[in-house]
């Protein structure tokens, strides 16, 4: 399998993957976290308060969703990851910084590019939104996660995407908008109703997979669920990693690394 179609199917895997997780959430009733105004143009301001926590809560998920996903790909065979042996075994932080370096324009299919990327970049500006940020706040929520993603463990797969950076929040920040707009429907209909017909569910989750996600790992997992990531340095013996002759035994080197801690 050449490089770029191991990309391809990297990116396929990834966001489509993560897709269908979120829909496991249907039909289910998602918490209301946001605002009840209109989100019809990037001035309007929210009279909201901030849920700072909640959303510091929602990178968390994200990134363990990466870290998770890498770890689910790294054991899968290649039939399945489109990872030969060789490819894993060069799965390190050295790949990573040179991958980072040199971002490049990739040559994604029309739907990964511009369907699913900018797809993303709107549940990452809802997700925002529905934690009380305005809309230009909110936009640049989608930029941060956009850019964690890209240069994140992606990137140790592959490089950076330059139409990716741009892509993702400018476009799915403008589906966002929209998405908004529908949210506050369901919210309308709601009230005046006093119950979610299965289509407002689906409309929900669909508005919002990254929220609907994580609400479900909370069902799973318990509403007390803490997620934790952080770095770490592990000490190594050089007989342990196997180093040259010209270290003597009882010296040590390090180890870098990110530790990601699910409790419940």
């Amino acid at each position: 399998m050449t490089r770029l179609a191991m990309k391809r199917d990297w990116k396929r895997i990834i966001l489509a993957g993560a897709t269908v997780l979120a829909l496991s959430a249907v039909p289910c009733h998602a918490a209301d976290d946001g605002d009840d105004t209109t989100a019809s143009d990037l001035s309007v301001e929210p009279e909201v308060l901030r849920d700072g926590a909640g959303l510091w809560r929602d990178t968390k998920y994200f990134l363990g969703y990466q870290f998770g996903a890498i770890a689910i790909l790294y054991v899968m065979p290649e039939s399945v990851s489109g990872w030969s042996s060789e490819q894993k075994e060069d799965y390190s932080l050295s790949v990573w910084w040179e991958n980072t370096t040199n971002p490049e324009n990739d040559s994604d299919t029309f739907y990964i590019n511009y369907i699913l990327h900018p797809y993303w970049g709107a549940s990452y500006f809802v997700r925002a939104r529905e934690r009380g940020y305005s809309n230009w706040q909110s936009f640049g929520y989608s930029t941060l996660l956009s850019t964690l993603f890209e240069f994140g463990v992606e990137a140790g797969a592959e490089e950076p995407s330059k139409q990716d950076l741009w892509v993702t929040p400018v476009i799915g920040s403008m589906v966002g908008l929209y998405f908004m707009h529908l949210r506050d429907n369901v919210r309308a209909r709601d009230a005046e109703r006093g119950f979610r017909s299965t289509g407002d569910q689906w409309i929900w989750v669909l508005t919002d997979p990254l929220g609907s996600l994580n609400q479900q790992f909370d069902r799973w997992f318990g509403w007390d669920t803490e997620v934790e990531l952080r770095p770490y340095r592990m000490e190594m013996d050089v007989e342990t990693l196997g180093e040259p002759e010209s270290k003597a035994p009882g010296d040590s080197d390090y180890a870098y690394g990110l530790q990601l801690q699910v409790r419940w």
